[in-house]
């Protein structure tokens, strides 16, 4: 994780003499479109480490809370069988939420586990994968060849004029991507980083990584969500509004007094300052020690409670929108395409179906493996 937060500097540095090095000539339209890139790309990278100490100082935040503050009020007498079930769940919580989130960090989508299920997928799709460099430029040749032809038929089918010209086959043509063209279990070939490209991968301008099942860079993670690191994502997200609505149930009651404490010291306070009753009485909680609390107390009740409404509700779109892709057997790149794939039949008369989508039962166990209590106890297979 030190590696992710302290590298982007040096990475910035080496592409700006990379692009520096490689310019021959001077287009104004090139250097506006890669200085535009640059500093996009540069200011995610710059972005990335600082979200990663803003989530764990969060987390961090959030249990010197829970342990200093909360706890004491809900469990005044500790080591009793209720305060050991509190400090029992939120440690279960806590240490699943920093799990997942540092194997969501720290996963890598290069290397030998990446050249095994390479392999594998080449197998079982019948694809030669080039062994040598060779084989690499021979297949480049055959797959621009092959998208020429394919972008050629679509300006016939669509009525328009034919660019024999077009050398590339990773460029968009009329506002689709190239991967659009592919059938699903066809394999194209990355021109970034000139190396064939599984099904389902996409090159990932961040990192500058050709990732598996690719399905968006994270900058609260300084990495990108893809076909290694999914699993540990989705269980993320779910341990985090497992651990927020926790969070606001045990924490509900003492807001609740604190905020109607609140609003009578400001309804019913008379001109000298003093109060015209004992707003204890008005508390609505039937432990009297919430309306003995300090100020500071009160303040980090309130804190807590509003912080963890906002990141449960924020975390539980994101996870249900996940979920959702999870068990119809999409990516959110390939949730796009397939809008325009579906839209596209449909004004042909045809129906369309997702042809990674086996079902929500297999779905989930391409991603857990198995679907039982084990795919959400921490493990790294």
């Amino acid at each position: 994780m030190l590696s992710r937060i302290c590298s982007p500097l040096s990475r910035i540095c080496s592409r700006l003499s990379d692009r520096l090095n490689s310019l021959d000539h001077i287009d104004p339209i090139c250097v506006f479109m890669g200085v535009a890139n640059f500093a996009m790309t540069s200011g995610v990278l710059l972005l990335a480490p600082l979200l990663i100490c803003f989530a764990l100082a969060i987390i961090t935040g959030l249990v010197y809370m829970f342990f200093t503050t909360v706890l004491p009020l809900i469990e005044p007498v500790p080591f009793t069988l209720r305060y050991c079930a509190h400090v029992a769940v939120a440690m279960f919580l806590l240490f699943n939420v920093i799990f997942n989130y540092f194997l969501c960090v720290t996963t890598k989508h290069r290397g030998e586990n990446y050249d095994i299920v390479v392999r594998e997928m080449a197998e079982k799709t019948d694809f030669e994968f080039p062994e040598d460099e060779e084989g690499v430029r021979e297949y480049e040749a055959s797959y621009k060849k092959r998208m020429r032809e394919r972008h050629r038929r679509m300006r016939e089918r669509q009525n328009k004029p034919s660019d024999d010209s077009e050398e590339s086959g990773s460029d968009s043509d009329s506002g689709r991507p190239a991967w659009v063209l592919l059938g699903s279990h066809e394999w194209g070939f990355c021109m970034r980083s000139k190396q064939p490209k599984p099904p389902r991968s996409h090159y990932d301008h961040v990192l500058k990584d050709l990732v598996l099942n690719m399905d968006h860079y994270c900058p609260w993670m300084a990495n990108c969500v893809g076909y290694f690191n999914y699993r540990y994502f989705l269980n993320f997200l779910i341990y985090v509004w497992v651990a927020m609505v926790y969070a606001v149930s045990i924490t509900y009651r003492i807001f609740r007094a604190v905020d109607q404490r609140r609003k009578y010291r400001r309804a019913h306070r008379n001109g000298d300052g003093k109060l015209d009753f004992d707003p204890s009485a008005h508390l609505g909680s039937p432990d009297p020690r919430y309306s003995h609390l300090s100020r500071s107390d009160r303040q980090t009740i309130s804190f807590a409670f509003m912080i963890c409404c906002a990141v449960g509700i924020g975390v539980f779109f994101l996870m249900s929108f996940h979920i959702y892709l999870a068990c119809s057997g999409q990516t959110t790149i390939e949730l796009h395409g397939n809008f325009g794939r579906r839209r596209r039949a449909r004004h042909r008369g045809v129906m369309w179906a997702n042809p990674y989508d086996l079902g929500w039962r297999r779905n989930l166990m391409q991603i857990y493996g198995e679907l039982n209590l084990k795919a959400l106890l921490p493990s790294t297979r």
